[in-house]
């Protein structure tokens, strides 16, 4: 089953399941326990799931210190 998480303006998420608000490491945390989720613009309904993973990978980047690999960097360019 696939957790439908709305996003707001401001930023925050909105797990709809559990009926409340979630952080982005939360929400990496689904998905770690192989929990499929959808996120959703509050507005528009658009689906905005692979702009908030790319956010999670970039954040988890950027505080570890750690970035992709350069032949992955490529094939997701490519894709």
């Amino acid at each position: 089953m696939t957790r439908v998480v709305r996003k707001y303006p401001n930023r925050r998420l909105y797990d709809t399941t559990q009926s409340k608000y979630v952080s982005l490491d939360q929400l990496a945390d689904m998905i770690r326990e192989g929990r499929a989720v959808q996120v959703v613009e509050a507005k528009t309904g658009e689906d905005v799931t692979a702009f908030t993973l790319t956010q999670i990978v970039l954040e988890k980047a950027k505080t570890h210190n750690t970035l992709l690999p350069v032949p992955l960097l490529h094939l997701i360019i490519r894709y």
